[in-house]
């Protein structure tokens, strides 16, 4: 059997401590109530983690386009942007899978041609972790668009009620330029 075959067999296992890791980066009362209630709604998080990690696994053997990578990893990464990870927090959930299929496949690693297999496997990983910091980095862009905008619409509000603005495009970003 080689390591994709043996990888795609334990997937369960695989996968269950897979988001078992990624979850132990939350505080422990958290990482316990995201892996335990599966609602979606009671828990947005777990289920983003569960269903996010249940794609990218299958992600690994398929050759799925980029972009259909990066929404994959979105719905991990946007979690750690919103509670505002630095980007080696926001993104570690990925390398992770490397310690967990280390330690499931320890013996079976032992065996060269399954080392040389895992080696070759490793470097799908990486390839998904530079993928990770790149939709992370356009995650944060987009909150820091969204940020400017909710600030120039308060500013603008905030002008116009006092009096002293009459909706200047650069505070107002509803504003439109009517001398074009």
């Amino acid at each position: 059997m080689n390591l994709e075959d043996l990888l795609k067999q334990k997937k369960a296992d695989v996968i269950r401590e897979w988001i078992r890791a990624t979850l132990g980066a939350y505080p422990a009362d958290a990482a316990k109530f995201y892996e335990r209630d599966k609602d979606p709604f009671a828990n947005p998080v777990g289920a983003s983690v569960s269903d996010g990690i249940h794609g990218l696994f299958d992600a690994l053997f398929e050759n799925v386009p980029m972009h259909e990578l990066s929404q994959r990893l979105e719905r991990i990464i946007q979690v750690g942007c919103v509670q505002e990870f630095p980007p080696s927090q926001a993104v570690s959930f990925v390398f992770l899978l490397k310690g967990v299929i280390r330690e499931l496949f320890a013996r079976e690693l032992e065996n060269p041609r399954m080392l040389a297999e895992w080696l070759v496997f490793e470097t799908r990983i990486d390839r998904m972790a530079a993928c990770a910091f790149d939709v992370y980095t356009g995650l944060q862009k987009r909150i820091s668009e969204i940020r400017i905008h909710e600030i120039k619409s308060q500013v603008s509000s905030l002008l116009k009620r006092s009096g002293i603005g009459d909706g200047d495009a650069d505070l107002d970003p509803n504003h439109e330029d009517i001398s074009t």
